[in-house]
């Protein structure tokens, strides 16, 4: 093989780090569908699985976000469960009922999701308040605007369009929650792994200093990851909300720390440069599993 042809042993060396990384949840999901199948005969039948994955995938798309920002800066997004909830409410209030209003309750919901991470990163970067502080005051003034503009009352008219096109099975009982959150992990994994945004995200979070001196904007990244969790997790909220039905207050809450859980369990480094995508769904999944061993 030429020089220069094939990955260099840095590159490799790196590789098999991340695979390294995913063993221990591919471990973990293997033994948990064992164990539950050992207490409850049945656990591991297609349809029960198909359940828990659908339930990962609402998780694996806020992990999108809570990874981006635990990679980036080695801090943590507290905001995500209102911002579940908050796209829940506010954006299936929008739909009103009518298919026709989602690409407006889309909008809404992205929207809202980006003033929220704007207003972390903004914190976070320029006043210097410290990204659980700033992250967790913002939880509870979404969690406030949610309740402002919606009086509190739960959602209960959706387009029965929506709820059946995002519950509805696509292949046996796996449903299509799972290909949307496949959708939006793919797009970026690409975008954190093939382009300079997503690479500059890695060099940022492994060293800011020197990032900084290689030329990278350093304050425009920083409120970037924030951006991009709020959205997510805000998106998340509105798949959410059509997969079980109805929409409550605090139906998100629970998303904040299984998301920084997940991406933890799938080899994110807490500390900031080092996680994928990959872990965070591996995770997700694990959650979900142990969720359900643990009740069933």
């Amino acid at each position: 093989m030429r020089e220069g042809s094939g990955p260099s042993g840095i590159q490799k060396a790196y590789m098999n780090s991340n695979l390294r990384s995913y063993v221990p949840g591919l471990l973990a999901i293997l033994l948990l569908v064992i164990f539950g199948q050992i207490l409850r005969p049945g656990f591991a039948s297609p349809a029960n699985i198909s359940s828990i994955l659908n339930q990962a995938s609402v998780l694996a798309v806020v992990c999108i976000g809570q990874l981006v920002v635990i990679v980036g800066t080695g801090g943590i997004d507290l905001s995500t469960g209102a911002c579940v909830s908050m796209g829940a409410l506010v954006g299936s209030m929008f739909m009103d009922g009518k298919m026709s209003q989602l690409p407006l309750a889309i909008l809404v919901t992205l929207l809202l999701g980006v003033a929220a991470g704007c207003i972390n990163g903004i914190g976070i970067q320029f006043f210097k308040i410290p990204a659980l502080a700033m992250t967790l005051i913002m939880s509870t003034v979404i969690d406030g605007f949610t309740k402002a503009v919606t009086k509190g009352k739960p959602s209960l008219n959706l387009p029965k369009l929506y709820k059946a096109v995002i519950g509805q099975p696509i292949v046996g009982r796996f449903c299509a929650i799972i290909l949307i959150a496949a959708v939006f992990v793919v797009l970026y994994e690409l975008l954190l792994g093939k382009t300079r945004f997503g690479k500059s995200i890695y060099v940022m979070g492994s060293n800011s200093v020197a990032a900084g001196m290689c030329g990278l904007n350093i304050p425009f990244l920083s409120v970037f990851v924030y951006v991009i969790s709020g959205a997510m997790a805000s998106l998340a909220g509105l798949i959410l909300v059509g997969y079980v039905g109805s929409g409550q207050m605090g139906m998100g809450d629970t998303y904040t720390m299984l998301s920084i859980a997940a991406v933890v369990i799938g080899g994110a480094k807490v500390t900031g440069g080092k996680g994928s995508l990959l872990g965070g769904v591996i995770g997700s999944v694990v959650l979900m599993l142990l969720s359900t061993v643990l009740t069933s």
